[in-house]
């Protein structure tokens, strides 16, 4: 019984010790495991504009990689800033998000760093689409009438090769717009797959992550080289263009970059260096990522701090 006592009671300091390093990491944001205990979740559906995103005007910590990862949320529902009339405007999936980088560590803040300018990142999880973007450029820059100076649109090799793919028949349990023939509608989901809360084992499991155990394990899982295998693809143009038509569609009165990271997760597009197109309101560029591995978290295969540095350094010239 003694040997259990001491046990428990090595626990208890070794969880003490845990939350003292999470406030040097995080400040008082190391208790919103606590007092967040009853937030909602970090995703839900938006009811009619781009799609799945995250709880607007919210802030949680995802415990993961080691010392948790604060994310506060502005009013569209992108991990950055309130967006205002200056800077520049990025757009793109949970790779232009940072996903499990903190905000100072991601490319887009070591750019602005760099550069010495505002940028606004408005990347996202939550299996998000290039369509998803052309809305979202809609509704910020012709609804809400944010000005401003420059917006980069990044695309991935897998969000290229899966253009038009995702629809109700596929995916019915979120909300997003989508490709139907050569319009975007919006697809409504009758249930609300993530939701406005969580239940009470959902909000224990939760918890739990913050606990030293699991960042010992997530250490483990998200730590070390990636196992990601290289794969060249071919690309639908046809796709491409209706892509880039619907950019053209939206008048926004300024030019576009429309930016191509190849070769991103070890997926590259065979002859997307060939491609071309006749715009006014689009500048296309294809960048090479880099093949190492050590650029990407082991487990879910997005770049680690090494991984948004590179990316930083390519992405800089459209940048400025």
């Amino acid at each position: 019984m003694k040997y259990i006592k001491k046990i428990i009671v090595f626990v208890i300091l070794l969880e003490v010790i845990n939350l003292v390093v999470g406030v040097f990491y995080n400040g008082k944001d190391a208790f919103l495991s606590i007092t967040g205990f009853n937030a909602p979740p970090l995703y839900y559906d938006m009811d009619s504009l781009y799609g799945v995103t995250r709880q607007k005007n919210t802030k949680q910590i995802i415990q993961y990689p080691w010392g948790g990862v604060v994310n506060q949320i502005n009013s569209y529902g992108f991990r950055d800033d309130e967006f205002t009339n200056e800077g520049t405007l990025v757009v793109g999936n949970s790779f232009v998000e940072g996903y499990g980088m903190n905000n100072e560590d991601r490319f887009s803040e070591k750019i602005e760093k760099e550069l010495n300018t505002v940028i606004h990142n408005a990347g996202s999880g939550g299996v998000w689409t290039p369509i998803q973007g052309v809305v979202l450029l809609e509704h910020l820059v012709r609804a809400e009438k944010l000005d401003f100076d420059k917006i980069i649109f990044v695309m991935t090799p897998a969000e290229i090769i899966n253009i038009g793919k995702r629809n109700p028949k596929n995916d019915s349990g979120r909300s997003y717009p989508y490709k139907k023939g050569e319009e975007i509608k919006f697809h409504k989901a009758k249930n609300n797959n993530f939701g406005d809360s969580l239940s009470l084992p959902n909000k224990v499991k939760r918890f739990c992550k913050s606990l030293l155990m699991f960042k010992v394990y997530n250490m483990f899982k998200y730590y070390g080289a990636a196992k990601v295998k290289a794969k060249t693809l071919e690309f639908d143009k046809y796709k491409l263009d209706w892509l880039f038509k619907k950019i053209e569609e939206q008048e926004l009165n300024q030019v576009i970059d429309v930016v191509v990271i190849n070769n991103l997760r070890r997926t590259k597009l065979a002859t997307i260096e060939e491609y071309n197109i006749d715009s006014e309101a689009i500048r296309f560029h294809v960048l090479q990522f880099p093949d190492e591995l050590s650029n990407y978290f082991v487990s879910n295969g997005h770049l680690n701090e090494k991984g948004n540095t590179v990316l930083a350094e390519l992405l800089q010239s459209v940048f400025k």
